[in-house]
């Protein structure tokens, strides 16, 4: 999912810039002519099952203590014969900015070749619009999941959102670049916890 929190429209690999490579993470950034802020891919590799990959993620309800700024993550519509969410995510920026939130719908879907994709995109939505919140519309955040080998897993997130308000810009680009990076790793943990050692795909894609 998110849950980044934060795809994107396609690029060449001209406009991409590789921003960061360590850790057996890559992250690259780019912008396109249609979005104010930058757009990222993030990509990197795990020593587990495909299946363990996707259930971290599709563990909705825990992202909010892993994921770096996610402050608040409910279920507003769980359907789990057809891979659809409807998920209401606050972002928690640190003082002085203001917090973001937004309503996502998310889909999950499984290609011929087993790769497994979640595609999350914002709406336009009022619902929980609170003063103390900047809502956010213009969202897209999908995560692909090749399999390697039985134990082996190729994880790809990529994302854009436009932020909406004032924000730093220092500030916007470091997000854009060190979220997803932070995301995957930690992700790396967190796919040791025993819950997610005998995981299986979801009902929608087995």
């Amino acid at each position: 999912m998110l849950l980044s929190l934060l795809i994107t429209q396609s690029t060449s690999a001209e406009q991409a810039r590789l921003k960061i490579n360590k850790q057996n993470i890559k992250v690259w950034t780019y912008q396109t002519s249609r979005n104010p802020a930058a757009s990222y891919k993030a990509e990197t590799v795990f020593n587990v099952p495909l299946e363990r990959a996707v259930a971290l993620i599709m563990d909705v309800e825990r992202a909010q203590q892993w994921v770096p700024y996610m402050g608040k993550i409910s279920i507003l519509n769980r359907d789990d014969q057809a891979g659809g969410f409807l998920l209401h995510v606050v972002m928690d920026l640190p003082f002085p900015l203001k917090d973001r939130d937004l309503i996502i719908q998310s889909k999950i879907t499984r290609e011929r070749n087993g790769t497994v994709n979640i595609r999350n995109r914002g709406m336009a939505d009022s619902r929980f619009s609170q003063p103390d919140y900047i809502r956010l519309q213009d969202y897209q955040g999908d995560w692909t999941f090749q399999r390697l080998g039985a134990n082996k897993v190729k994880v790809t997130t990529m994302g854009y959102v436009n932020p909406e308000g004032s924000l730093p810009i220092s500030f916007m680009n470091m997000f854009v670049e060190q979220q997803p990076y932070q995301m995957l790793k930690i992700m790396r943990s967190e796919l040791e916890r025993p819950m997610y050692i005998n995981a299986k795909l979801p009902v929608a894609i087995q």
